[in-house]
């Protein structure tokens, strides 16, 4: 005896395929796509130049692969931002 069907005919199968589908990808607009893929290539040809010109933070952030560049610069301008909301010992005794 074999397995029970799971799906009554071939248009639930699909359906349930299509449900599936719609919960795992996202639709998007071909030319924003390009838009902002192109925009991250401008990125990383910058930080490149930049970085050749000797800029400290493009030698630091810089990378092969403009994912990696995103996570750097994440990091170094989120590590910026957290340094500066850190009171001084200074900033404590003057208040």
């Amino acid at each position: 005896m074999g397995r029970p069907r799971q799906y009554g005919g071939g248009a639930e199968r699909q359906r349930a395929f299509r449900q599936r589908q719609e919960a795992t990808t996202r639709r998007v607009d071909r030319g924003a796509l390009d838009g902002l893929e192109r925009r991250l290539d401008e990125l990383q040809a910058a930080m490149w130049a930049a970085a050749a010109a000797g800029d400290e933070t493009a030698r630091r952030c810089g990378a092969a692969s403009v994912e990696t560049i995103l996570e750097k610069l994440t990091r170094h301008f989120g590590d910026r931002a957290r340094e500066s909301q850190v009171p001084t010992a200074n900033s404590k005794q003057e208040s």
